[in-house]
């Protein structure tokens, strides 16, 4: 069984050997690893050229992350495929402890938890829960799926049903659609043992951010409408996204505007691209409920 690892970069220079390093030196007989480099203007793109053949580089104007799945997944040729952060790592051992768990179990996907305690070594035993929530996301159920990118991997013929995606600036539509999609279409397994780092840092497109506040509700009507569009079975699902996120991004608007604006970055940052958002989100909304999808 072939695995792939698809990374993902844009201008983390900074912490690109230790993650590509973090996948070479694991001990698996059959892998490859393939960055997309995303625009990045930093010292990125001189340091995946000195790596010669050890890695399969893809190097793309900028995009948003949506476009580096769809890129990584295009190059990539594997049976089993892993998706990780430029500035996140894999755990000694993370290949062949999860291609294990996909030969012992009928499964389509695996998630595997991170640390962030960059000391931590891999647990000696792994703690593993099936999970099947097919029926509870048709009736618009929210699964508990808190995985980052860097812990998701997926068989081929799954992942082929959900990428390529449609793209978004910044990470609007990211890892949360193809979780729910995942979960949607198959069955799979958590591993609630973490076998990766994630590294929170100033840099952060989202997790530990002051961003995150004005994000979140974005990411939810993003992916909420995506997944409806996409997906029959998933309208209930896509309607509670996005009633969530109008929900969350009107609690944000009610705020004095000073506050408002504090919170989001500047008069011209985030709220006003939240405040787009939500108007669209709506008249989206209320064109999907009136052709009868909800």
């Amino acid at each position: 069984m072939k695995l792939s690892v698809l990374i993902n970069n844009f201008n983390y220079g900074r912490f690109l050997r230790p993650c590509i390093d973090s996948v070479l030196s694991q001990a698996y007989p059959d892998f490859e690893v393939i960055v997309v480099d995303d625009g990045s203007t930093d010292d990125s793109r001189q340091i995946l050229a000195s790596y010669g053949e050890q890695i399969l580089t893809v190097l793309k104007e900028n995009g948003g992350q949506a476009s580096s799945f769809n890129a990584g997944f295009a190059a990539a040729s594997g049976d089993i495929l892993f998706l990780l952060d430029a500035d996140d790592t894999f755990l000694p051992g993370k290949l062949a402890r999860i291609a294990e768990i996909y030969d012992r179990n009928e499964i389509d996907w695996c998630f595997d938890r991170v640390t962030t305690e960059e000391s931590d070594q891999p647990p000696a035993e792994l703690q593993v829960t099936l999970f099947d929530k097919r029926d509870t996301l048709r009736r618009g159920g929210f699964p508990s799926l808190p995985v980052p990118t860097s812990g998701l991997s997926f068989r081929r013929n799954l992942l082929s049903q959900i990428l390529p995606m449609s793209v978004a600036t910044d990470v609007v539509l990211s890892d949360n659609y193809i979780k729910f999609a995942a979960a949607f279409l198959g069955r799979g397994a958590i591993v609630e043992t973490p076998l990766t780092f994630q590294r929170i840092h100033e840099s952060n497109r989202y997790t530990g951010t002051s961003r995150a506040k004005t994000l979140r509700p974005r990411i939810m009507i993003a992916t909420g409408l995506e997944l409806a569009r996409r997906y029959d079975g998933l309208q209930a699902l896509g309607k509670s996204l996005v009633a969530g996120g109008i929900a969350e991004t009107t609690s944000l608007l009610k705020l004095p505007s000073e506050a408002r604006n504090t919170v989001a970055g500047g008069p011209f940052g985030d709220a006003a691209a939240t405040e787009v958002a939500l108007m669209a989100a709506r008249k989206r909304l209320g064109n999907m409920l009136r052709r009868g999808q909800s």
